[in-house]
């Protein structure tokens, strides 16, 4: 009797937040739309009707969509406690800075805090995508921590050196710190690349969806950057909108399948106030986001165009990124594992 040696498929995972089709469309896919507009922006395509699209249609009402899930849930209010007021320092924060004539430096903050938010919640997807493949090894954990964050963060930072500051990008010492970090970065890039090549060898389980989305999302933002770089007047606004979309996208989709999630179960609706009305509909959860948007970001900014306005607006999106690193912490929240169907 001869034997014969069978070469088995290799292994991969497919543990979607969602379902295939959603996770492709909502939370990966949006980098195709980012690419897009990336396209027309090169190819001359005037920029402010993609600013306004992305302001009042999808990014500002993304940042107020928090709103539904912690103000309008008395049961959040009561968790959160104290932290539903930090809307109240946050918006003072630039107004104090402009009046003391520091008003360049808390953009540079608030921007850099904005990169930072963006990048985080893209490593909140991959822990998601880590937590449904049961993935659970410290060295995998650090690489797709450091790589993500990486290489995300460092294309931003070489930008906002060559452009926030006249003087940084000429010492050498700074150029010479810039040639070491893209080294570390593409040791770090082959370190990971290695890392899934040895793991595919060995018969481990690839997570699809993580590597999908770092594929699609690391790349995008060194293009981003790169474009910015090539067009110093508004390169700021042009990368801001590109990320914006692909990030804004993938949160109204979460957001969405949490509230309808937690707060139309017959259990969670109970109690739930206006988060439940509006978790009715997605017509509902939508609408409000656009109007809060309008009413307390774009109005006051439009009909009250000083700087000290114009500065505590900012307010409002940091209140978001503060909100979001508390209300989105699986562990310890049984409410929201349960919502996240976890």
């Amino acid at each position: 009797m001869s034997s014969q040696s069978i070469t088995l498929p290799r292994p991969l995972a497919a543990n979607w937040i969602i379902s295939g089709r959603e996770d492709l469309t909502w939370f990966i896919g949006p980098a195709i739309v980012s690419y897009a507009v990336l396209a027309l922006m090169a190819a001359g395509f005037p920029l402010t009707p993609l600013y306004l699209i992305w302001l009042l249609g999808i990014d500002g009402p993304h940042v107020l969509a928090t709103v539904t899930r912690t103000y309008f849930d008395p049961a959040e209010r009561k968790r959160l406690g104290l932290w539903l007021l930090v809307v109240i320092p946050a918006a003072m924060l630039g107004p104090i800075l402009v009046a003391a004539g520091a008003e360049a430096f808390f953009y540079i903050f608030a921007i850099s805090w904005l990169h930072y938010h963006i990048a985080k919640q893209h490593f909140g997807f991959v822990m998601l995508y880590k937590h449904k493949a049961r993935e659970r090894g410290r060295t995998d954990y650090l690489l797709d921590r450091w790589f993500l964050l990486t290489s995300l963060m460092l294309p931003f930072g070489r930008f906002a050196v060559r452009n926030f500051f006249s003087v940084l990008p000429t010492l050498p010492a700074v150029q010479r710190l810039d040639d070491l970090l893209l080294v570390a970065c593409a040791v770090l890039t082959a370190a990971y690349l290695l890392r899934q090549i040895q793991k595919w060898n060995q018969g481990e389980p690839l997570n699809t969806p993580k590597l999908m989305l770092l594929a699609a999302v690391v790349p995008l933002q060194w293009i981003a950057f790169g474009h910015a770089t090539a067009n110093p007047s508004d390169g700021l606004m042009r990368a801001g909108i590109v990320l914006g979309l692909f990030h804004s996208f993938q949160y109204h989709r979460l957001m969405w399948f949490h509230n309808r999630n937690r707060y139309t179960d017959p259990e969670g609706e109970t109690g739930a106030g206006l988060a439940a009305i509006l978790a009715r509909r997605v017509v509902y959860y939508f609408g409000a986001a656009v109007v809060l948007n309008l009413v307390l970001a774009v109005a006051p900014a439009r009909f009250m165009p000083s700087p000290w306005v114009k500065a505590a607006v900012w307010g409002i999106p940091f209140t978001h990124y503060i909100l979001d690193s508390k209300i989105w912490r699986v562990r310890g929240n049984k409410d929201l594992a349960a919502a996240l169907r976890l």
